[in-house]
């Protein structure tokens, strides 16, 4: 294989590369920056290995290819050298990605133990979410689209207490990238910090029913005098969308939600 030929295959590699490292959402928690290097780091490995895998296959193809004689190349039997190169080298590979996870993992258990200035309890239901911040007295409840809207202000760790209510949903913002089951009878917790003022989009992405693709839900990223405010403005009330008339309510104990048409939820 010539150089320029191998300086082409690396280079459309490395383009490959960053064109898939480009799909991802644009990060926007202190802890999704965190994970977005990760991906970064497994995305250059992952270009290094193919380079080296189909760079070293295509020059043993062309190296050794027939070249009209019967000969036969000179054959390597038992290199203790090779064995202990492509034995160690993915097995370290594997070792430091390893070790690079939960590192990143630990951050997010950190986050969570560390001191929260928001406390928020977040309650999934077909096909909805309520989002209850105690400290305040101020709940946000939603059905199906559009969803509802919990402030959270910026640069500030937000504490989120998590569970459902009849089946397993899952609590995703894709630009945080993170996501976070919501288990009947059991409370999961996590945190983050959104270090940009925004609106960022979440979905139940847990298949939990005919409903499930409306289950939207917006985390609303604001400063702390505007979170102040909106809290003021809906303290002691229920902000958003409550359950309408003809909804699914939470199936209870032992019983089946019904659907807007009487039979049973899916």
């Amino acid at each position: 294989m010539t150089t320029r030929r191998a300086a082409t295959m690396a280079g459309t590699l490395a383009a490959f590369a960053l064109a898939a490292a480009g799909c991802l959402p644009a990060p926007a928690t202190v802890e999704a920056h965190r994970t977005a290097d990760l991906y970064t780091v497994f995305v250059a490995v992952a270009a290094v290995v193919a380079v080296i895998v189909i760079g070293l296959s295509v020059y043993a193809i062309l190296r050794y290819r027939a070249r009209g004689d019967e000969s036969v190349p000179r054959q390597v039997r038992g290199s203790t050298r090779l064995e202990t190169i492509w034995t160690g080298l993915p097995l370290l590979t594997v070792a430091v990605l390893f070790g690079l996870t939960v590192l990143v993992l630990n951050g997010f258990d950190d986050a969570t133990r560390a001191a929260a200035t928001v406390d928020i309890r977040v309650s999934a239901f077909r096909w909805g979410w309520r989002f209850e911040y105690p400290a305040d007295g101020v709940r946000v409840e939603g059905i199906r689209k559009p969803g509802p809207e919990a402030y959270v202000p910026v640069g500030e760790n937000v504490h989120v207490t998590l569970t459902g209510e009849d089946v397993i949903h899952a609590f995703f913002v894709p630009q945080f990238l993170f996501k976070k089951d919501a288990v009947p009878g059991r409370v999961n917790t996590f945190a983050f910090t959104v270090d940009a003022p925004g609106r960022y989009g979440g979905q139940c992405a847990e298949f939990c029913g005919i409903y499930h693709s409306q289950m939207p839900f917006t985390i609303v990223a604001v400063t702390r005098p505007e979170y102040e405010a909106w809290l003021a403005a809906n303290r002691g009330t229920q902000a958003g969308a409550s359950r309408p008339a003809g909804s699914i309510a939470p199936a209870a104990s032992g019983g089946a939600a019904e659907s807007p048409s009487g039979g049973p939820a899916q």
